[in-house]
């Protein structure tokens, strides 16, 4: 089992909290993965919120007030699942191969 490493942010305002999304681009996406990566990402710690669109083939994950989600464990649990993110967009830059941290 994956886990995902938490980082808490300083502050907690509104502004912050789209700031603090990642947001990622997968190649495929029906209403299997959608349901894959909805079970997957339920009950992770730091994840308050998942958000799946198969019209624009993303996905998007909104921590829970005053947490970082480290954006290697968020690729690795998409690995898991056999959903390896194209581009990822998060707080500590974009990606498009599996980060370090």
């Amino acid at each position: 089992m994956l886990a995902i490493t938490c980082f808490d942010s300083s502050s907690a305002q509104a502004a912050e909290v789209e700031k603090s999304n990642i947001v990622m681009s997968v190649g495929e996406m029906c209403g299997g993965c959608v349901k894959k990566i909805n079970k997957r990402f339920e009950g992770v710690k730091g994840i308050a919120k998942v958000q799946c669109s198969i019209e624009k083939r993303s996905v998007t994950l909104v921590p829970q007030q005053d947490v970082r989600l480290s954006p290697k464990g968020v690729w690795e649990i998409m690995e898991s699942i056999g959903k390896t993110p194209m581009k990822m967009v998060t707080p500590y830059g974009t990606f498009t191969s599996k980060p370090k941290k």
